[in-house]
């Protein structure tokens, strides 16, 4: 993602940005024109922030570029995207300005682009980063295509369907076929069209996307191992028994049991992701150890490691949610904290719960059919 930034020691180029509106002055339309035609294209979001210093002190303006009707203009974001842009940036209290050098384009490299906030201790919830919610409303696909991404990412399918483990020496056919035997297994990509109606199908995507986001943003300063179950998947109508996945961490001890669900109503997501794991806990034993050489080293992406899973380590449970009929923190807070099934978990287990709102199931599987196609005929064509 690419910024321009504008450094300005006068208070009032500052202040002319204090809210959205037309760019006039011709310099600093030539600098963001220059700016824009370069980057339009490749990057969706481009950011204008407005550094001025005074007493060595800096504040910020942050907005976002868009041109329309011939004229460009800056749309001021909220203080959380402002805050989040410039700590991302590294930029924070500090002016790196020069003399007669007022503008440079900084960049920033993130691949998952989503964000964990916290809600109390428990519970969290997961948003893009550089997007208000008014944006992702007004336009679901911003969110639906970052998901998609993700989902059909060679590197997240090798690293969470696949037992594979690539050297330096890689060969790119290779991973091709890898990837294309794991996408027809999880029924990812299918001749003529997959079925999204199809609940394990739904199930699957919640799987992954839970795999994707949850061990990037489970605290800790250790190595973590995941031990996805979608490893085993050998035909996309089959169910893989058991809980959706685990991550363990030795030094601390930890085994986290992952649980995820897909449904509309976040009400109805945790209440089955609660009787899914009492289901598991009460029916099922999984020996853990039995087959510990599929854990993956999340920083290393590798498997076949020798680790083992003591007896003495601390069990916890890992819910993921993804529903789409509410976003507002508020009211994520709230139907987590009046739920009965969550308080009689979090009685016998320490209980941490992910909530990605998604804003329309319905509209965003339609997104995901067709993305899957263009997705399948670069497989289909590859062969």
């Amino acid at each position: 993602m690419k910024v321009l930034m504008h450094y300005t020691i006068s208070e009032y180029v500052y202040n002319l940005f204090e809210s959205s509106g037309e760019i006039t002055y011709s310099e600093r339309v030539k600098e963001i024109e220059d700016f824009y035609s370069t980057y339009n294209r490749n990057h969706e979001n481009l950011f204008f922030i407005i550094a001025y210093t005074n007493n060595l002190n800096v504040k910020y303006r942050v907005g976002k570029i868009t041109y329309k009707n011939n004229r460009f203009c800056f749309n001021k974001v909220r203080s959380e995207i402002s805050n989040i842009l410039i700590e991302e940036l590294g930029i924070k209290d500090n002016n790196t300005y020069e003399k007669d050098y007022y503008y440079k384009v900084l960049h920033i490299d993130d691949d998952i682009a989503f964000r964990n906030k916290k809600l109390d201790q428990i519970s969290s919830k997961i948003k893009l980063k550089y997007f208000s919610w008014r944006e992702l409303t007004d336009k679901n696909d911003i969110l639906f295509k970052k998901i998609s991404n993700l989902i059909f990412d060679k590197g997240n399918i090798i690293n969470l369907a696949t037992t594979y483990t690539p050297d330096a020496a890689y060969d790119e056919r290779l991973i091709v076929k890898k990837c294309f035997s794991a996408l027809k297994n999880l029924g990812f990509i299918k001749k003529g069209g997959v079925d999204t109606t199809h609940t394990i199908l739904q199930g699957d995507i919640g799987e992954f996307l839970m795999h994707c986001l949850v061990s990037e943003f489970l605290e800790s300063n250790n190595d973590k191992y995941i031990y996805p179950k979608l490893i085993f998947k050998t035909n996309p109508t089959m169910a893989v028994y058991g809980n959706d996945g685990s991550i363990y961490i030795p030094e601390k001890k930890e085994i986290y049991y992952l649980e995820a669900k897909f449904y509309n109503s976040l009400t109805e997501a945790l209440n089955r992701a609660v009787d899914s794991l009492g289901k598991h806990n009460d029916d099922l034993y999984e020996d853990l150890n039995y087959s510990a050489e599929l854990f993956r080293n999340i920083k290393t992406n590798r498997t076949h490691e020798l680790i083992e899973i003591t007896d003495d380590v601390t069990e916890k449970l890992i819910i993921f949610l993804i529903c789409a009929d509410t976003y507002q923190e508020a009211k994520v807070k709230e139907i987590i904290e009046k739920n009965y099934k969550v308080k009689k978990l979090k009685e016998k287990f320490e209980v941490l719960i992910f909530v990605l709102p998604i804003l329309d199931k319905e509209n965003f599987l339609k997104f995901f059919k067709i993305q899957s196609e263009l997705e399948g005929e670069k497989y289909y064509d590859f062969k």
